[in-house]
């Protein structure tokens, strides 16, 4: 019977320190604002262009500083483990995964990827692989698909391949299923870049890193 109880206890103080390591993770390390990709949001124009000294939500601050601020707010979050999967229950908790962060840091400076790839894919399906139905704007992660992003930027003629510098803004490809924002460029040539990666556990700002080329999305003009 001691055992039986000591178990109990034993049981019952994990459950409870599983609930509070939830709650931390939701309260503090999820994000909770609007992330701007329900495609009943306001369209954005047929040729997608965006200037930089542009301001697309109408609150006195810049596109590219905006932009560049509501990434560098994003470092600290979780990513999410389960990469969107079980009805996208990490992210209804507010973790992300890497296409996130400049879907929500363009989203937030009022400009939607996600009505901008809706758009596209409406007029142009085959600028998009399709995978037989199964990658459509009618699909749950189309918008969280880092290829899908690229395939938009190439097919508007906004893909800079091989990059020779980052431009505030960027998104950078590593591969066509991880990407990363530029949030700032320097003098010397170094960058800062905001990354949410399974293997850092949660968004990091990375700063003065050498840019070494590599293919962009270029949204800003």
């Amino acid at each position: 019977m001691k055992v039986i109880k000591k178990l109990s206890i034993l049981v019952i103080g994990i459950a409870v320190l599983l609930v509070l390591l939830t709650g931390y993770l939701y309260y503090f390390r999820g994000y909770h604002g609007s992330m701007y990709t329900s495609a009943a949001s306001a369209k954005m124009k047929k040729d997608y262009r965006v200037t930089s000294s542009g301001d697309a939500n109408g609150n006195g601050v810049s596109n590219i500083k905006e932009i560049s601020a509501n990434g560098v707010k994003l470092a600290g979050t979780l990513y999410d483990p389960l990469k969107g999967s079980i009805n996208n229950t990490g992210g209804k908790m507010g973790f992300i995964v890497c296409i996130d962060v400049p879907r929500i840091a363009y989203g937030q400076a009022g400009i939607s990827l996600a009505d901008m790839l809706e758009s596209d894919y409406e007029e142009h399906p085959e600028h998009y692989e399709t995978a037989g139905g199964s990658n459509t704007p009618d699909t749950p992660y189309f918008f969280r698909r880092v290829r899908n992003v690229y395939d938009f930027a190439k097919g508007n003629g906004m893909l800079v391949q091989k990059a020779e510098e980052p431009k505030i803004g960027d998104i950078v490809f590593y591969g066509r299923y991880h990407s990363t924002l530029v949030v700032g460029v320097h003098d010397d040539g170094t960058y800062d870049e905001v990354e949410a990666h399974p293997k850092l556990v949660f968004v990091q700002e990375h700063k003065r890193k050498k840019w070494i080329p590599h293919d962009v999305a270029r949204i800003l003009e």
